[in-house]
């Protein structure tokens, strides 16, 4: 099956909160590592990752600012109420003074409209853009994540494909170290043949050491993302075809990227939000109208009332129609409304400069992906050439007609070309990952076809450095 061939798909996706401190705890503790199919490593990520969880509770705020903006087209109700207790005392020169206690109270219920406001249509568009762009950055970080758990996922199997070549260089020399001292005991070899040998030995072993240290970063890495310590436990199987990208599928790749890029989405969705502004800030010079009825029921209680109403009680019902005609404000609409139009310039040059970025960086991963394909190619050759050279001198040199230095020399390009090989094919399918990335369609079906080109690991004591399916002729 051939890695090359991309799906456009979408998977849905789950995700639940966990404590990063569990997650910290567990590993200083050195606690058991669960081994993972790369399948299973991105979903415990999509399920686990804080990032995702963050993005996701973002929208759901965002979403309820639609809420918040849908309500200017809705009714208001407004109810108030009032009681008073008065108590007054007139004071007379000519008769004792009237003393009158009462209470009065009353209610007042309005109803509010909004019948016409350009302002509010405006705004309820742009809270709209925005759920929308949130939705675009919360996909965008869910396909973050993929290629992150992925990538981390296959570079931890090319470091130990690095591990592998340069475990059996170091066991090698050492094995030839030890001959080496016992041919000198004997009396065999000149004595300075051996420091080539231990020169070749240690710069093997430095090298492994800095390998191992990698890998520990590379499984922490792969721990933070998936919050949980992950060891991949699957790898490519070595029937699969690395083949370089059609220039005709180039092109169709390079259309769905400009219609599924998020980044690109992203970019153009600000543009849409940075109109919707201007048009809300231009509609502060158009009229504004509103509607509203309002009722006052007012009881005064008062006994000795002599004057209309007389049972002091009045009714007042009032229908109001308001019709709001801005005029000037101190200029204060006018420069916002400048303001706006200058960001939409600014909106428009981000586009244009996301667009450049998308197409740079698609360039990059195709040329990537089809130097990697051809280098496979040449690798394989490489390989078998380096491994028969490498017989054929370790022979010679048993005959003493070569040299200790030529069969070092041999040995080193022969690992070094394994090493090499190894690397170009994971690099291959990280560069595919990020692609599909690029063009907006990296999901659990685009993983799950790399998925199936991969099978369980075994015994690294047990597999050979060689690719013994070069060897064959």
């Amino acid at each position: 099956m051939k890695l090359s061939k991309l799906l456009k798909n979408t998977w849905p996706s789950r995700r639940s909160a966990n404590s990063l401190v569990a997650v910290c705890i567990s590993a200083s503790l050195g606690l058991p590592v669960k081994a993972a199919d790369l399948l299973n490593v991105v979903d415990v990520a999509l399920q686990r990752n804080l990032s995702l969880s963050s993005a996701e509770t973002n929208l759901a705020a965002t979403e309820y600012e639609l809420d918040i903006n849908r309500g200017k087209f809705l009714p208001s109700l407004n109810v108030s109420a009032n009681t008073n207790w008065n108590d007054g005392t007139t004071h007379k020169y000519s008769s004792s003074d009237d003393r009158n206690s009462y209470n009065n109270h009353g209610v007042n219920v309005t109803l509010t409209q909004s019948l016409f406001d350009l302002g509010d249509i405006y705004s309820h568009g742009s809270t709209q853009t925005d759920i929308d762009i949130e939705s675009l950055r919360t996909e965008q970080t869910r396909q973050q994540i993929i290629r992150e758990a992925a990538t981390a996922y296959f570079e931890y199997l090319k470091n130990q494909a690095q591990i592998r070549a340069t475990q059996a260089e170091l066991d090698s020399s050492e094995a030839r170290l030890t001959l080496i001292n016992r041919n000198i005991e004997l009396g065999n070899v000149a004595g300075t043949e051996r420091y080539e040998v231990l020169a070749q030995k240690e710069r093997t072993a430095d090298s492994l050491r800095t390998l191992r240290k990698d890998q520990r970063i590379i499984l922490n890495n792969l721990a933070n993302i998936v919050q949980q310590p992950l060891k991949p436990d699957f790898d490519l199987q070595s029937s699969i075809q690395f083949e370089a990208i059609s220039s005709a599928r180039q092109n169709e790749l390079n259309s769905i990227m400009y219609t599924s890029d998020l980044t690109l989405l992203i970019a153009k969705q600000e543009v849409n939000k940075s109109r919707q502004v201007l048009r809300e800030t231009g509609s502060t010079f158009v009229p504004s109208l509103k509607g509203s009825i309002g009722y006052t029921y007012d009881n005064t209680n008062d006994a000795s009332a002599k004057i209309y109403p007389d049972k002091g009680v009045t009714e007042e019902t009032v229908y109001t129609l308001t019709l709001d005609v801005p005029i000037l404000n101190g200029g204060r609409d006018y420069y916002r409304y400048q303001l706006n139009k200058v960001d939409i310039d600014r909106t428009e040059i981000d586009l244009q400069n996301s667009k450049n970025f998308s197409q740079q960086q698609f360039d990059e991963f195709i040329y990537n992906i089809n130097d990697f394909s051809a280098s496979l190619t040449s690798l394989t050759t490489i390989i078998q050439a380096n491994y028969a050279s490498y017989i054929g001198i370790q022979k010679a040199h048993k005959l003493g007609t070569r040299t200790i230095t030529d069969l070092l020399s041999a040995e080193s390009k022969l690992y070094g070309s394994i090493r090499d090989y190894e690397s170009a094919r994971y690099d291959y399918v990280i560069n595919l990952i990020q692609l599909n990335e690029r063009i907006g369609n990296l999901n659990m079906a685009t993983v799950g076809k790399i998925a199936e080109q991969m099978s369980p690991m075994g015994d690294d004591s047990s597999q050979s450095p060689i690719p013994l399916h070069l060897m064959v002729q």
